[in-house]
């Protein structure tokens, strides 16, 4: 008798456990189908202009994701005009850069630290890696360029 009950007991407690199994994986399910709330996006305006050189960064930051337009149009060089699409870290933005120049399409990572109304762009070594440069080593990246890029008024 001592035996029926404990194993009446064993049993119940198994189906009792895997009912509240059931009964929370089906509230962890329910929290996944509710949309999350979409961070408000922000527009940013960033440029910079010295002699016969422009840099214009307008981008549209929306909680770690980033996306907008980047020109480069600096004097005797070819004009790059695209698209930055990426995240925001902290103060370290990365981003795919999309852009034509001499009217070939290419893609080349950009990463810019960003800092007291400012952007400044990383430069280090790079590679070619499935079809798009990418820097070799984000830790060695140098952000003391003098082009540094102002934060404007969005036009």
């Amino acid at each position: 008798m001592k035996n029926k009950i404990l194993m009446l007991a064993l049993v119940s407690g198994i189906i009792f456990s895997c009912k509240k199994k059931e009964e929370q994986l089906s509230t962890d399910e329910l929290k996944a189908d509710v949309p999350q709330e979409q961070a408000a996006a922000v527009k940013e305006c960033y440029e910079y202009t010295q002699k016969k050189d422009t840099i214009q960064a307008n981008i549209l930051v929306q909680g770690e994701n980033v996306s907008g337009d980047l020109i480069y149009n600096l004097f005797e060089k070819d004009k790059n005009t695209g698209t930055i699409t990426g995240t925001i870290n902290g103060d370290t933005l990365k981003a795919d850069y999309k852009f034509v120049s001499e009217g070939k399409e290419s893609v080349r990572q950009v990463v810019f630290l960003r800092k007291n109304k400012t952007l400044l762009e990383g430069y280090g070594e790079s590679e070619e890696k499935d079809g798009k440069m990418v820097f070799k080593s984000m830790k060695d990246l140098n952000f003391t360029s003098s082009l540094q890029l102002l934060e404007v008024p969005c036009k």
